[in-house]
């Protein structure tokens, strides 16, 4: 089992997500509310499909997220570093 370690958005916690389960990821742009103040970050959504729950909301860009994949197909995912 190969495992990504990505950054929840809501506290900032490590998430580890198995390559095999993700169906799905894509970005969301920041929301600004009509005084120009920050309501939500821009993120990515990373979706399972053992789930339907929304997906798990990261800080990592896709870029992030797909350097990962492929560092993972090459054996690489598995050495964790902070």
């Amino acid at each position: 089992m190969w495992v990504i370690k990505v950054t929840s958005l809501q506290d900032k916690q490590p998430i580890y997500i198995n390559i095999d389960m993700i169906g799905h990821f894509y970005e969301v742009e920041a929301e600004i509310n009509n005084v120009g103040r920050v309501v939500k970050a821009k993120h990515t959504v990373i979706g399972t499909t053992t789930h339907n729950n929304g997906g798990f909301k990261v800080t990592e860009s896709i870029e992030e997220i797909a350097k990962r994949l492929i560092n993972a197909g090459n054996g690489l995912a598995n050495i964790i570093k902070d």
